[in-house]
């Protein structure tokens, strides 16, 4: 049922003065630390980068993630994102 929830949620990239980062259909979050969130979205992976960046909400059941920090960019990719022979989190966390 949850999973037929999360899939009604429309995915969006709300980003409010470059410090409050929203992001909706998210399944799953692959990895985070102060400068990078990796998450897994209906619309494929992306890759919030930036300084000082603390995950607020994570709610897996309604796909939201809530964040705050110095946002400098957003990516999305399709990359395997555990290649051997540079997949993203390979590229970065080098």
């Amino acid at each position: 049922m949850a999973e037929e929830k999360r899939n009604s949620y429309k995915h969006r990239i709300i980003i409010d003065e470059r410090e409050e980062i929203t992001i909706t259909g998210v399944g799953n979050v692959l990895s985070f630390d102060d400068e990078t969130i990796v998450c897994e979205t209906e619309m494929g992976i992306v890759v919030v980068k930036g300084n000082d960046i603390h995950i607020e909400r994570l709610d897996p059941e309604a796909g939201i993630l809530s964040a705050r920090g110095n946002a400098q960019s957003v990516e999305y990719t399709e990359e395997g994102i555990f290649d051997q022979k540079g997949g993203i989190l390979r590229r970065i966390f080098r």
